[in-house]
């Protein structure tokens, strides 16, 4: 009996210590962000600079680094990003650095099981760019990998740690991603919501310059299958007046608020947006 509580006891402990979680020193982190239609998540962990000169004390200039602690840091991309001309397919990719005090060196490896720099080899590098340092006033106590400066088309791989900032801009395919996905769903959508994707591929036409013609065959498809949606006819104006057919977009500005109002006198409703539809119709009144 007495051996049998021991050995209890023992498992216990053991699943005690196995269960616990401590603090750890430099902390996991991950970032998901999407850029365009790609989607992109960094995995890394975190260190501190605790009162130290981090590109002398703790990181080495001129030498190969983890960018980060523990494990390796990975970047995965859901689809190809190109930067400085390079493409960088679709996939996960561990992140290594060479930091100096003008500009680093920034490594995408295709080895993602890394401990630290252990086991790194060239041979298994798939892309490499130069970056500029930028010196910040404000000191960044932990290290610090984020996407900024983000566009339709573009962002920024960012590294920040104490008074470094490194900036990788990089570029993503979107309108060729963006017209399969308008196919797709228009493939898919029931008869009676195809206008619903017809009105969502003009607005993403006309909202980032693109083929004016196609928005607005897009847009006279969405009020084909449904006429009684008074922003169909202010969306249709809006691409009118791009193309600077302001006598178009006028009466398609005219038609948005009587459809608008009549609906609303239907449903007991306020139409709110008179003055700002009559605000479009002075200005390319004036344009005429």
């Amino acid at each position: 009996m007495k051996k049998l509580f021991l050995s209890l006891a023992f498992v216990g402990t053991m699943i005690s210590v196995n269960a616990q979680e401590l603090p750890q020193p430099s902390p996991k982190s991950t970032l998901q962000q999407r850029v365009g239609l790609t989607d992109i998540t960094i995995d890394y962990s975190r260190p501190s600079a605790k009162d130290r000169a981090v590109f002398t004390d703790v990181v080495t200039p001129g030498k190969l680094w983890r960018t980060g602690a523990n494990m390796n840091t990975t970047i995965e991309v859901s689809s190809p990003v190109v930067i400085e001309g390079q493409t960088l397919e679709a996939g996960t990719y561990s992140i290594f650095t060479i930091p100096n005090a003008d500009k680093w060196t920034v490594i995408f490896n295709k080895k993602t099981d890394h401990g630290g720099t252990s086991g790194y080899t060239e041979d298994n590098d798939v892309l490499r760019v130069e970056a500029k340092v930028a010196p910040i006033k404000q000191p960044v106590e932990t290290f610090t990998i984020d996407v900024n400066d983000i566009r339709t088309e573009s962002a920024s791989l960012v590294f920040t740690w104490q008074n470094t900032r490194v900036s990788v801009p990089f570029t993503v395919e979107v309108k060729s991603i963006a017209s399969s996905n308008i196919e797709k769903a228009l493939n898919e959508a029931e008869e009676a919501d195809k206008w619903k994707v017809y009105r969502n591929a003009a607005n993403y036409y006309h909202n980032n310059n693109m083929e004016g013609a196609k928005a607005l065959e897009y847009i006279n498809k969405s009020i084909e299958g449904k006429s009684d949606s008074w922003y169909s006819y202010w969306l249709k104006a809006e691409i009118l007046a791009a193309k600077e057919d302001y006598k178009g977009a006028v009466k398609a500005a005219k038609e948005s608020i009587k459809v608008g109002e009549e609906g609303a006198k239907e449903s007991g409703a306020s139409f709110d947006y008179t003055a700002m539809i009559e605000d479009g119709i002075n200005d390319w009144n004036s344009k005429k």
